[in-house]
């Protein structure tokens, strides 16, 4: 298992083409590659005919555990980092046969989060098997390269497996291709049975009710194991790749390192000069409208406002906006010739510009906060101060990094997949009517 671990050859390029070279595999990997069947035929059935919110539960709980005796039976242990992610899927998958306030986005999330945390648990991560600055071609090696690039990895190895050589081999997986034999032979019958019954009444009298049978529901299975079959080699591509090291280091973080220099190429001074005028441009906002603003902090409405309006007027602009700045704060540090740490200057307009914004955020806090402190608690107002103090974090972590350095994008990714995960296992439509009923008894809320 030593090797495993080696890195692969450096190329010219961060990202380099699929390789050709396929690794030995064991029985363990032959036995999985049989579970990975069921695996992909289970999600297809989940989300083609599962028609109650506890299977997307159940699978998440069976994903994990078959994943993890697959590394075990390879003797692979997680890391504290896997460990992690994995509290991360559970807590986003459990909780969906309880309640979701998500939905759709909870969805998208457990498979996003399913994917990183199985080439986590394999020990694939770029930067030293960790969640670092590089989290977004994690993201794409586990969704993209490596199931891809490994896609056809199962049918070679269920090949290998029923395949093989001398007479004893032979012998030994004949019943396998018959069975083979015989799945290969119902997508032919699909075309010759209609012939013969338009051909003879009698054979249509008979063949009646297996048409009947097919059209109903044997068509549906062989759709559901074709969907899986494709489903089954992305699933065990990104695991067998990770645990084989095949196709895992395609992207290398000193190629990426070596573009990010050669892309600083924006005067430091010009960078400078744009974050002035955009801080100058938020300071006389703020100054010209500072009674209006900061009024949600004062409890006292603007003059011919409700709280409803005062609230919804300018909340998901104020929201864009510190997007925007966040994302104006990630340009400039990559095209900026110095980073920002490193010069005053740039230094000083990074602070100012995040201290703005973070003026900006509670802004936007205290309109939704007054405005739940009148009317109570709903989905549709906690899932945007979750938001909200999410940008906090990492307006906060961008101050602190200019006077000390630490992994600021590890930070910010994990403190969002926690407070995502605290969406997911709080029952907040619940928790939400339990406390409007009791402000409202008490005349808190209207």
């Amino acid at each position: 298992m030593k090797n495993m671990y080696q890195e692969g050859s450096q190329d010219s390029l961060p990202y380099n083409s699929c390789v050709s070279v396929f690794p030995e595999n064991d029985t363990t990997d032959r036995i999985f590659a049989f579970v990975y069947l069921l695996v992909g035929y289970s999600f297809v059935y989940v989300f083609m005919d599962g028609t109650d919110t506890w299977m997307l539960s159940a699978y998440t709980v069976f994903y994990a555990a078959v994943v993890l005796l697959y590394l075990r039976g390879k003797n692979i242990y997680l890391s504290k980092e896997s460990w992690f992610w994995l509290g991360v899927l559970l807590s986003i998958g459990i909780p969906f046969a309880f309640w979701s306030v998500l939905h759709i986005f909870q969805i998208l999330a457990l498979m996003a989060v399913a994917a990183y945390w199985t080439l986590a648990a394999s020990g694939r991560l770029i930067f030293q098997n960790r969640t670092s600055q590089w989290v977004f071609f994690d993201g794409w090696n586990a969704l993209e390269v490596v199931p891809f690039c490994n896609f056809t990895c199962q049918i070679r190895v269920l090949a290998g497996s029923i395949s093989g050589g001398g007479e004893k081999r032979d012998r030994q997986s004949r019943p396998k291709s018959i069975l083979l034999g015989l799945v290969l032979a119902v997508p032919m019958l699909f075309i010759i049975l209609p012939l013969l019954s338009d051909a003879d009444a009698g054979f249509e009298q008979i063949a009646g009710s297996l048409a009947g049978y097919i059209q109903g529901h044997l068509l549906r299975i062989i759709l559901r194991m074709f969907l899986a079959l494709l489903v089954s080699s992305y699933l065990y591509g990104l695991i067998f790749g990770g645990i084989h090291g095949r196709n895992t280091d395609r992207i290398h973080t000193e190629e990426l390192q070596k573009i990010g220099e050669e892309i600083r190429l924006v005067p430091d001074t010009a960078v400078c000069t744009a974050l002035a005028v955009i801080c100058l441009v938020y300071t006389l906002f703020m100054g010209i409208q500072g009674n209006y603003l900061f009024a949600a902090f004062t409890e006292k409405l603007p003059w011919d406002f409700t709280y409803a309006e005062y609230a919804r007027r300018g909340f998901f602009e104020l929201c864009r906006i510190g997007a925007w700045n966040l994302m104006i704060l990630w340009l400039s540090g990559m095209f900026s010739r110095s980073r920002s740490y490193e010069h005053r200057g740039l230094s000083f307009f990074t602070v100012l510009l995040s201290v703005l914004t973070l003026l900006l955020i509670a802004t936007a806090a205290g309109k939704l906060g007054l405005y739940i402190s009148v009317y109570g608690l709903t989905v549709n107002r906690i899932v945007p101060m979750t938001f909200l103090v999410w940008m906090g974090i990492v307006f906060v972590c961008m101050v602190l990094r200019q006077r000390r350095e630490f992994p600021v994008v590890r930070i910010c990714v994990m403190a969002g997949a926690a407070l995502f995960c605290l969406l997911c296992i709080c029952p907040v439509e619940h928790w939400s009517t339990l406390y409007n009923e009791w402000a409202r008894l008490r005349g808190l809320i209207m």
